[in-house]
């Protein structure tokens, strides 16, 4: 249920900040007072659309807000360019998530709005509940969900097998190119490598060669120098013994020059160019590198890819086989799914008589005597469709294979008409009330919200109705914006909307009456003074045990 409601500069309301009560709570007030707003300001706060005329003039922006029983918070903030920003406890969301998280919060029952039950597609869903079908409804959804997606890769293998042959050309094309170079792990380096060593080696003779001279071979090279050095530091050593390891070093440093010089000269005698050997070095390193830009990038992922292509390939030459199995196993589960639709269908057929006659007496409850309610179940031919129930094929879903709508002649001799399709706001009114009186049990809504929906009728009518809201609110909570004095006597909360204009400002109230207050406020509706002149400053704290 919704626990309070929270209205700031919209329309005409500068702001309000109302519990809403459990029970049963009607809405009376002056005309023009804002009765009709506070509902439209509960609908915008649960996802209704929103206008710029709903913000209050010369503001920057409008905000309504409600909190459910859950202490769960929904915003929403209009701007004056008639844009809403939703938010839930604080986070911003986006529309759809937004209204897709309110719509089981409260139902909203205008003269010319399109409730739930006025809408076609939720009629197998009010029968489904009727006949306690959620559980079969469950296993149908899923089953059907497990026929989709078994039809999907079953068209997927099919589409396959019809490029099959090219496929496999291509794969074992694909294939054969890269079992004939046959890359290894790292291969890419070592060739970079060896070719570099290769296009380079007269270079490196030259430079080997030039480095052997300066190191030994030179009348000025760096180990005569060093040779040099050693014998004159030899002779100081002789003179100052603590020159010694210095002789010693220079002496090991020309040896080290000497082996160095040795192994160089010994190197270059390895070397030597060949240019065929380069080529083939070259060849290779290309084909390995044409690999890898067709196949990842990289070596490893041409392996990969291999497996992949086998894999491939195996399946290709298996299809057959794949897509047998899969259509052995689409007849399974296209006929356990049958058997479930018709037991739905069953079952439905079985109980909707008994639906319709419940739904016809609460209507003579109501002044409606006459009235023909019927549920209509039927299945839609589809000459494509798998699924066959009584030889012919039927369009099928999550739910089955039944459409499902209400029928409704509201008096006497008047032919049976859609649900959908009536348009007196006074018949209105009370079939919507019926139906949400047999279905109240089944309903998932917990508020339900009526905006004057004693609309044409009057007398008896309204006692009737009066009291089929007032059982309505046993065990939901229902609001109800009334002239009707009969409807207002039995409310368990009675919210009063007055107003009053202040230096040219329109300033609104809502506040709840205390058992005097309530009782002169029918009083005057029995009377006729619609226009009472009623103005109460808001109340912050409402106790419900204090006011009846």
């Amino acid at each position: 249920m919704i626990d309070k409601i929270y209205i700031k500069d919209f329309a005409i309301i500068r702001e309000l900040d109302l519990p809403l009560m459990n029970g049963f709570t009607v809405i009376t007030g002056e005309t023009g007072a804002g009765k009709s707003l506070i509902v439209k300001a509960l609908s915008i706060a649960l996802g209704s659309k929103v206008d710029k005329t709903d913000v209050r003039s010369n503001q920057e922006r409008a905000v309504v807000e409600v909190a459910d029983s859950s202490n769960a918070l929904y915003r929403r903030v209009i701007s004056k360019a008639g844009r809403a920003k939703s938010f839930i406890n604080e986070e911003p969301h986006d529309e759809s998530t937004f209204r897709s998280s309110v719509s089981l919060l409260a139902d909203f029952h205008g003269q010319n709005d399109q409730q739930l039950i006025m809408n076609p597609q939720t009629h197998i869903d009010f029968l489904d509940r009727f006949c306690k079908n959620e559980f079969l409804v469950e296993e149908t959804s899923d089953l059907y969900q497990k026929i989709l997606t078994l039809e999907q890769k079953l068209n997927e293998k099919k589409s396959l097998q019809d490029i099959s042959n090219d496929k496999k050309e291509l794969l074992e094309f694909q294939l054969k190119e890269i079992d004939e170079i046959d890359p290894q792990v790292d291969e890419d380096s070592s060739l970079t490598s060896e070719f570099k060593r290769l296009n380079n080696i007269e270079e490196t003779i030259s430079a080997i060669q030039k480095l052997n001279q300066n190191l030994t071979e030179h009348d000025h090279s760096i180990y005569r120098q060093l040779y040099s050095a050693s014998y004159e530091l030899e002779k100081l050593s002789k003179l100052d013994s603590r020159l010694t390891p210095l002789y010693e070093t220079l002496e090991q440093t020309s040896l080290s020059i000497q082996d160095a010089s040795s192994a160089l000269a010994d190197h270059l005698n390895t070397l030597d160019a060949d240019p065929e050997k380069l080529s083939e070095i070259h060849d290779r390193l290309q084909s390995v590198e044409s690999l890898k830009r067709k196949y990842g990038g990289s070596i490893e992922a041409v392996i990969d890819n291999v497996s992949k292509i086998r894999a491939e390939l195996e399946e290709l030459n298996n299809l057959d086989s794949v897509i047998s199995s899969l259509e052995i196993e689409l007849d399974s589960l296209r006929n356990e799914y049958s058997k479930l639709a018709e037991k739905l269908s069953s079952t439905r057929k079985d109980k909707s008589n008994l639906l319709a006659k419940k739904i016809v007496d609460t209507m003579s409850t109501l002044n409606m005597n006459g009235a023909t309610f019927k549920v209509e179940i039927v299945q839609n031919v589809s000459s494509t469709s798998p699924i066959i129930y009584n030889g012919d094929p039927v369009k099928y879903g999550p739910k089955g294979f039944d459409s499902v709508e209400f029928y409704l002649s509201a008096n006497p001799g008047e032919s049976i008409k859609p649900l959908s399709k009536i348009a007196s706001g006074g018949e209105v009114s009370r079939i919507m009330l019926s139906i949400k009186s047999v279905f109240k049990d089944q309903d998932p809504v917990s508020t339900l919200i009526f905006d004057e929906i004693d609309a044409g009728i009057s007398g008896e009518a309204a006692e009737k109705v009066a009291k089929a809201l007032k059982n309505l609110s046993s065990d939901k909570q229902v609001i109800c914006i009334t002239h009707l004095p009969q409807i207002a006597s039995l409310a368990d909360h009675h919210l009063f909307v007055g107003k009053k204009v202040v230096d040219g400002n329109t300033h609104v109230s809502a506040s709840y009456l205390n058992d005097k207050e309530k009782i002169e406020a029918v009083a005057k509706l029995f009377s006729g003074e619609n226009d009472i002149q009623y103005y109460k400053e808001p109340q912050e704290n409402y106790n419900p045990e204090a006011h009846g």
